[in-house]
């Protein structure tokens, strides 16, 4: 029986080729050119199934563009500016910031080549990987590091109602501005108000809401809310106080199928934090320590 299946998991040269669609000759040319994997078996050359349609998905012609969707981040779009710059015309990365987890579901849907997340799970307190495992199993995927960010709350030029954390949002009766339902911040700032025991119900301009981090440091700016909650960054271009909360982990997500595309393994070679630090070195906020780090793979 085990002979049997050993046997039926093994192609010969005739059936590689009427697999490939190619003649013989060109089957021996592949072996010796050493691209196709391939065993040899008392002087007879063997296939082995699994091996074969592996190596077919690796050098399958896949878009030579990247579609990158999930969460709003100012560095990810810096570096993907950078990417398209230096791979012109023949690659080029196109970003659609709908959200932590509208990303994931969009990835799920075949809708996106990667996506970006920063989702805390509120019963681990771990990102990411719980609620990747929720929505995208049995799908194969990698996780991999971006990098960490600060997130804290946002408020004017020298905190002028004296708010020193979320508890002083509801004490000072202050006017907040949320970022919206499933945005990994949404997530993070239901998950701080349940650890400190808060109602959010109390919270002046709860329901208010913009897409961005930067949009929630221009209604501070612009005196429309007295606090927010984002990512460190948007406060020193203008001149805003930060009172951090919180470092979180950014991460980029790939199908695993997709993993191996020379486009995919190109763009993850970029990930590379002496590189990026060519272009983040005036970004407050960011820690690059495990940037490009193997996060998990399924």
């Amino acid at each position: 029986m085990l002979r049997i299946l050993i046997m039926n998991d093994l192609l010969t040269t005739r059936e590689l080729a009427d697999l490939l669609r190619l003649n013989e000759k060109k089957v021996y040319q592949l072996v010796r050119e050493g691209g196709v994997p391939h065993v040899r078996i008392a002087g007879k050359w063997l296939f082995p199934r699994n091996h074969v349609m592996r190596w077919i998905d690796e050098h399958v012609q896949r878009e030579k563009d990247l579609f990158i969707v999930g969460s709003d981040d100012i560095l990810l779009a810096r570096l993907l500016s950078f990417y398209s710059q230096e791979n012109f015309p023949e690659s080029q990365a196109f970003y659609s910031s709908v959200g932590s987890l509208k990303g994931i579901h969009a990835l799920q849907r075949k809708k996106g080549q990667a996506c970006c997340a920063h989702l805390l799970d509120m019963e681990t307190g771990e990102y990411n990987l719980p609620i990747l495992e929720k929505i995208l199993s049995p799908q194969k995927y990698v996780v991999i590091n971006l990098w960490n960010r600060r997130q804290g709350l946002i408020v004017r030029k020298g905190n002028p109602l004296g708010i020193k954390g979320l508890e002083g949002i509801i004490e000072k009766k202050a006017k907040f501005i949320n970022r919206g339902e499933g945005s990994g911040t949404r997530v993070l700032l239901e998950y701080l108000l349940r650890e400190h025991g808060l109602d959010q119900a109390k919270i002046t301009g709860f329901s208010d809401e913009v897409d961005t981090h930067l949009g929630v440091a221009l209604k501070v700016f612009f005196n429309e809310a007295d606090v927010g909650l984002g990512i460190e960054y948007v406060t020193h271009p203008l001149n805003l106080d930060f009172i951090p909360l919180k470092e979180e982990k950014f991460d980029l997500v790939v199908p695993k199928e997709l993993w191996l595309t020379s486009v995919m393994k190109g763009f993850v070679a970029y990930i590379d934090s002496a590189k990026i630090h060519r272009f983040s070195h005036n970004l407050p906020g960011y820690d690059l320590k495990d940037t490009g780090k193997i996060v998990f793979q399924s």
